[in-house]
């Protein structure tokens, strides 16, 4: 070998492998999780009800497969950091993640905060919630859920209960939603919002929450403490009337109960269905709610569960005729439309005895010879359709016939 390519080599050697790019190297991506996403609070009978979706990946988009969300919670305006409670829950990332938390004394209000954790790193808060806890709503009770020809028939019992009306702000407390300010109340120096941090990439779709029980903390009418987290509340537009009445809520199949089939609360104990899919198992609760915004209602009445299934019988055929024939009496009728029509069935009465069914055809038939019938005799025919669920048409008016 030449000793000019020795030397090549050995400087190629001693320089090492190249990195294939030119700069420094990038910093590893963060693995802080962002504020947990849907991030609700209600009181559902003897309970106060946290929700909250757990994030799927870190802000730099690094995808978690072990995540804690945890939530904070105080009465009044203690600090939720310094003298507030913790509840950890394990967390599938991306996930709904729903949490009991232990409901105060009737009037006190409780302030709770949620955020994720991932291999010891804390994220970010969600905006503070607040709830004034209610004395619990009576439940309904009797719910009956029945086949109807366009759905389900629901019907319960039940008192309706009576409606909370946002409360007026307490002195030194963080406002609800929809309390109106005293005219002249001051703004402190201080009063802010705040909006919660960006997700990384979009969020997960989970199946859709019941109205949300949320009530911003926060308000021009109490400075926010030093230290505590974001609030909301400023500028807050009129109350809405508070609405009270009745919620109900369905599964399909093993799926959890989503949100209330109708969005305002109902007046009237009954309702009907006409969502539940063909084949499937359709289970109802019904709750009563004092309020909407904040959501207080009542914990659930019984379960009442039906499997769908066709119960509407095909049209009464139409056109029925009845001819004597060579070979006998020829009954004849109009096809249906009926897109879910199995066949046909003729029925023959004769004098001083009862209906019976003499054919059954198929859809492609529209007429039926009944080589059995005597000279002489007057019959009373009838001819119903059934479809593919067995439901069977009452009979056209019947038609008297006989051979000569």
């Amino acid at each position: 070998m030449p000793k000019r390519t020795v030397l090549l080599l050995a400087t190629l050697a001693a320089l090492g492998p190249a990195c294939g790019h030119r700069g420094d190297p990038l910093p590893p991506r963060r693995r802080t999780p962002p504020a947990p996403y849907d991030f609700r609070l209600a009181q559902r009978g003897e309970a106060l009800e946290a929700r909250a979706t757990a994030p799927g990946a870190s802000v730099d988009g690094v995808a978690y497969e072990d995540l804690t969300i945890e939530f904070l919670y105080a009465e009044g305006l203690n600090d939720l950091e310094k003298a507030g409670h913790r509840h950890a829950v394990r967390a599938v990332p991306g996930s709904r993640v729903v949490e009991a938390l232990p409901l105060p004394a009737p009037g006190t209000t409780l302030r709770v905060a949620a955020r994720g954790v991932a291999g010891g790193e804390k994220g970010p808060r969600t905006l503070t919630l607040s709830l004034v806890a209610q004395a619990p709503v009576e439940a309904p009770s009797e719910l009956t859920a029945t086949l109807a020809a366009d759905g389900v028939a629901l019907s319960w019992h039940g008192v309706r209960p009576k409606a909370i009306a946002p409360p007026a702000p307490t002195p030194g407390l963080p406002a609800l939603p929809g309390a109106p300010l005293p005219p002249g109340t001051p703004v402190p120096p201080g009063a802010r919002t705040a909006a919660l941090p960006p997700a990384a990439g979009p969020p997960p779709a989970p199946p859709p929450l019941p109205p949300a029980a949320v009530v911003p903390a926060g308000s021009p009418a109490a400075a926010a403490p030093a230290g505590s987290e974001p609030v909301a509340g400023a500028g807050a537009s009129p109350p809405a009337p508070p609405r009270n009445g009745f919620l109900v809520y369905r599964r399909i199949g093993g799926a959890p109960f989503g949100e209330p089939l109708v969005g305002e609360p109902l007046d009237e104990r009954r309702l009907l269905d006409p969502g539940v899919p063909l084949g499937a198992t359709a289970c109802y609760v019904v709750r009563a709610a004092a309020s909407t915004e904040p959501l207080v209602e009542s914990g659930p009445s019984n379960e009442a569960c039906v499997d769908m299934r066709d119960i509407v019988a095909p049209a009464t055929p139409a056109g029925v005729a009845v001819l004597p024939r060579e070979g006998g009496l020829e009954v004849l009728w109009a096809p249906s439309a009926d897109v879910d029509l199995a066949g046909y069935r003729v029925y023959r009465t004769a004098p001083g005895a009862a209906r019976e069914r003499i054919a059954e055809v198929g859809t492609n038939r529209s007429a039926w010879l009944d080589e059995t019938a005597r000279r002489g005799v007057a019959y009373a025919y009838g001819v119903t359709a059934f479809d593919q669920a067995g439901n069977e048409s009452a009979p056209a008016a019947p038609v008297e016939a006989s051979l000569p």
